[in-house]
């Protein structure tokens, strides 16, 4: 079919009910509770169900619970789930299944940790109503059950949330709108989503993750096409029918080829270039923040897309148009001052010895990126071992607490949905809990504690103002050095309908699909 595109000719019609997507990532790894990693959290979405979910104005709204009631003093939670839930191996959902799940999911994730370190009690009542105990009110419940960026608070059967949050469960089974087809996955190449027939959607219109999850396909299937070329030809020969990420310099052949290319993220995502804060020279302050010198986000972000149109230098760490947004602590000169960069690496006692950076070559932007980041570095004089591998294998890559000379690492970029990371508790690379941090591994108890006072801030404008303190404190920490945002378009065939706009992911129900031909 590739020759179709090639040759601009019509493509032969589809018949079939499969929606194929090339993701922007390989799935290689599928519980979302024990990873971070954005492609296990859109897999989650498929399959799971979650109690609460997003609308297009990032309101929490219900979605497996059909009412719920918080006391006059905010520490008791009560909560009913609809009727009709069943797990994809026919049993039927019920409060202690939640249970288990949102103790799993809270050993795990920021805002679970904050709310278990408040938790009196969580139990089931009965077979569909479970209470929540709190010690303290905690303003951020609803925000925290209807997350979509990792982990996510998803409910899985009691008895595969009983497993150990550190360890991976051994089945795939959620209530979602989609089952999992472990017989048909082959990592590397295919991932394949069959619909769910006893699935009962909400009856409100679907709207961001939230709304009626409603399924009008037979089948999803996730190509794993890295070359970028080769995909775009896929989507304009018709082979797949929807491309995340496409190459931004194929942006007008695709536009030209009558396919849809659209913005889906008001936020887009925040690229981060993460330090290893337990070996030298990223140990010592100094050498963290030498990098605010030496990272240019304009330079980078040009490099990665050249196209103004899709970027934004930005300097806070709770995303550029988020109401959280600040530059409160960002120190003048960021990205410009080499000289300064020096000193500061040598006061931090770096002596030349190699760093090693952490190279992921399989998406493209980040592969440029890196390279980029590489360059200027050694324009300072630093001497940087770059490593290459895969996004998958840096995920597990940074996870290695060993020195960097025996299998660990120095730096690697990232980037978080940006709206996942827009204030202090999604935030999760900001956090500097030691041990129990994100892969860096940060470590600062008065940074952190100014952290977990922020649910407790329940008026706007207090959330604000702590804001500003917590960035101020980052600045000082750096956790992380900001990369600057972009805000990447999708591109799909003209004859998809009912593609949503959902902040830090994609969904894929509410599609439909025409069997027409394109022209």
């Amino acid at each position: 079919m590739l020759l179709y595109a090639l040759l601009g000719a019509c493509t032969p019609p589809d018949d079939s009910n499969t929606l194929t997507v090339v993701a922007h990532a390989d799935l290689q790894s599928l519980d979302p509770i024990v990873t971070t990693v954005g492609i296990v959290q859109r897999h989650a979405l498929m399959v799971y169900d979650v109690l609460f979910a997003r609308d297009a104005q990032q309101r929490p709204q219900p979605q497996m619970i059909e009412t719920w009631s918080m006391s006059e003093d905010g520490l008791v939670w009560s909560f009913r789930l609809r009727e009709g839930l069943l797990f994809h191996d026919g049993q039927p959902v019920t409060a202690r299944d939640v249970v288990a799940s949102l103790r799993r999911w809270g050993a795990r994730d920021p805002f679970g940790r904050q709310l278990l370190a408040r938790t009196i009690d969580l139990a089931a009542d009965s077979d569909n109503r479970f209470t929540w105990r709190l010690s303290e009110p905690y303003g951020l419940m609803l925000h925290a059950l209807s997350k979509t960026g990792g982990p996510i608070p998803v409910i899985m059967p009691e008895r595969l949330a009983q497993t150990d949050p550190s360890v991976p469960v051994r089945e795939v089974v959620g209530s979602g709108p989609f089952m999992f087809s472990e017989e048909e996955w082959i990592p590397g190449s295919k991932v394949v989503y069959l619909r769910n027939p006893d699935y009962l959607p909400r009856s409100e219109p679907a709207s961001g993750a939230a709304g009626g999850k409603v399924v009008h396909v037979d089948r999803v299937e996730w190509l794993n096409i890295r070359d970028a070329q080769s995909a775009v030809f896929a989507l304009s020969g018709g082979e797949i029918d929807y491309l995340e990420n496409p190459a931004v310099d194929f942006l007008p052949m695709l536009e030209s080829a009558g396919m849809i290319v659209e913005r889906k993220d008001p936020l887009g995502m925040q690229g981060m270039m993460r330090m290893n804060h337990l070996h030298p020279p990223f140990d010592d302050p100094r050498a963290r923040r030498a990098l605010l010198f030496v990272l240019d986000q304009g330079e980078i972000l040009q490099a990665m897309f050249g196209n103004d149109s899709l970027v934004r230098e930005c300097a806070a760490f709770f995303t550029c148009g988020s109401p959280l947004a600040s530059t409160a602590g960002a120190p003048e000169g960021m990205g410009e001052r080499p000289e300064r960069a020096r000193q500061l690496f040598a006061e931090a006692g770096y002596g030349g010895e190699p760093l090693v950076l952490l190279h992921p070559t399989d998406i493209q932007y980040v592969n440029i990126a890196t390279l980029v980041f590489a360059q200027q570095l050694e324009r300072i004089g630093v001497n940087v071992d770059l490593q290459a591998m895969d996004f998958g294998s840096m995920a597990a890559r940074r996870s290695n607490r060993s020195p960097p000379e025996e299998g660990g690492w120095h730096l690697g970029m990232t980037y978080w949905p940006g709206g996942d990371v827009s204030d202090p508790v999604g935030n999760l690379p900001m956090h500097a809990s030691c041990g129990d941090a994100w892969p860096g591994w940060p470590c600062d108890d008065e940074h952190q504690a100014l952290i977990e006072r922020f649910p407790a801030a329940l008026m706007d404008e207090e959330r604000l103002e702590l804001s500003v303190e917590i960035q101020r404190s980052a600045y000082e920490l750096v956790p992380y050095v900001p990369m600057g945002q972009w805000y990447l378009p999708v591109a799909y065939s003209p004859r998809l309908e009912g593609v949503l706009e959902v902040p830090g992911t994609v969904v894929f129900w509410n599609i439909s699909k025409s069997p027409t031909a394109m022209p």
